[in-house]
């Protein structure tokens, strides 16, 4: 709805005032102004968004003013219907709509074209749905990035579980320079001594540690193994010496 300034002369004061409380009840503030006063409110109302409908009745052609406003408003904002014929040739944007036969009927064909051209007007007063728009726009926009920060937040802040117990001595040394390490945990503790005793002697070895030989004559009857089951058994028989002697 929109602001409506009627402007026309004394002997269409009645029919203006039909006009102004079928457009009240439509919602619009509607402000009416007639005679030679009309002409002061031309100055302040040329800067208002408002429309201005003229009323051309049988003696508006020939009123000053009448004419003098039709020139100086903007022909965006002008709305002419004509009560009687002889409206003045003027440049328009729309054509001045025919109220000749008009009875009040709010459906009638000069009704629905006055609202029509007052439609036109209020897109021309009430851009502000292309910034409403705007508004939309930055909206979503915003809530878009919102919706992204919070799922780049989301997934810094994710937590990665902790390695499983056997799989933590392979995992790399942060204060080497080499690969993953391999822990073998020895079969047996008696194994580890015999590969820490070995390792002992060798490093000895190493440091050219010289072994003590013994002569060979000492070895001789040196047992140098153990002897097997049988060698056991033969040496618990009694007649083992007699057998050997004869």
């Amino acid at each position: 709805m929109i602001d409506i300034r009627i402007v026309c002369t004394y002997d269409a004061v009645p029919y203006a005032e039909a006009l102004m409380r079928l457009l009240g009840a439509e919602q619009h503030n509607v402000h009416l102004c007639y005679g030679r006063q009309a002409l002061g409110e031309l100055e302040a109302a040329s800067e208002l968004r408002e429309a201005v409908l003229l009323v051309w009745s049988y003696d508006a052609p020939g009123q000053h003013y009448m004419l003098e406003w039709a020139r100086t408003i903007d022909p965006a904002r002008l709305v002419e219907v004509a009560r009687a014929p002889g409206a003045p040739r003027l440049e328009r944007r729309a054509p001045v709509i025919d109220f000749a036969n008009w009875r009040g009927e709010r459906g009638a064909r000069a009704w629905v074209a006055l609202n029509d051209r007052l439609r036109a007007v209020a897109r021309v007063l009430e851009p502000p749905k292309l910034q409403q728009r705007h508004a939309a726009l930055a909206l979503g926009l915003a809530s878009v990035a919102a919706v992204g920060g919070a799922v780049f937040v989301r997934a810094n802040d994710t937590v990665e579980p902790p390695a499983p117990v056997e799989l933590q001595a392979r995992l790399p040394d942060p204060i080497s320079t080499g690969g993953p390490i391999d822990a073998i945990e020895p079969a047996s503790l008696e194994e580890e001594i015999v590969v820490r005793s070995f390792a002992a002697r060798l490093a000895s070895f190493e440091r050219g540690h010289e072994a003590e030989l013994q002569e060979i004559a000492a070895l001789e009857h040196m047992d140098i193994r153990d002897p097997t089951l049988l060698e056991r058994l033969w040496s618990l028989n009694p007649l083992r010496g007699d057998s050997s002697n004869g």
